[in-house]
């Protein structure tokens, strides 16, 4: 019982950690309907391309008659010139499967004579299985921007007209009127003679 747990714990353990995998590799017919021939357009191989995403081990399967084409790498110099002299690979048999193995480009024309001038060549670009798709940025707007609008400048303070009759000023509380010396001289006088006679009488 107690192995059975375990290893179950195992399997759950490698469900959760282990990788996932990658997509399906597709398989792509070039030129569909076209086939792998010489175009009436020769723009018809770049432009059957550009509708199509390549990922690295995807499959290039080009239906052509054997003795009549065959498919041939070739460098990127070799593939804009249509030279034929120095191929990376050239399969004669058709109908030919080509696996996109790696992330890049890859260059492909029919090395038969005037095959590739006339637009029998293809051109792909492969991503790799984790890269996201290429995304196209939004053009930039033409439309000028608005000046921000100056500030507001705020109204001055209105300040209270001048009194017609000059700044006011508190008036002082007039000073009490100094004491009369001489009505403190004789109450002292009077005062003074009291207690003069106060003392006399005491005495005899």
């Amino acid at each position: 019982m107690a192995a059975k747990s375990i290893l179950a714990a195992v399997f759950l353990l490698l469900a959760v950690v282990a990788p996932p995998r990658m997509a399906s590799a597709a398989t792509h017919i070039v030129g569909d309907s076209l086939g792998w021939n010489i175009p009436s357009d020769p723009t018809s191989y770049s432009d059957w391309a550009a509708t199509k995403t390549f990922l690295a081990g995807d499959i290039l399967l080009f239906n052509f008659t054997t003795g009549q084409h065959d498919v041939t790498e070739v460098t990127k110099a070799s593939f804009d010139s249509c030279a034929t002299a120095n191929p990376i690979s050239s399969t004669k048999s058709g109908p030919a499967r080509i696996t996109l193995t790696d992330a890049g480009s890859r260059h492909f024309i029919c090395s038969f004579a005037g095959h590739c001038g006339t637009g029998q060549k293809l051109s792909v670009t492969v991503r790799s299985q984790s890269s996201p798709p290429p995304t196209t940025a939004p053009p930039p707007s033409n439309k000028p921007k608005k000046p921000s609008p100056p500030p507001k400048a705020s109204p001055p303070t209105a300040t209270p007209p001048p009194s017609e009759n000059g700044p006011s000023a508190q008036t002082p509380p007039a000073a009490p009127p100094p004491r009369n010396s001489a009505t403190s001289l004789g109450g002292f006088a009077v005062f003074f003679s009291a207690g003069l006679t106060l003392a006399v009488a005491l005495i005899y």
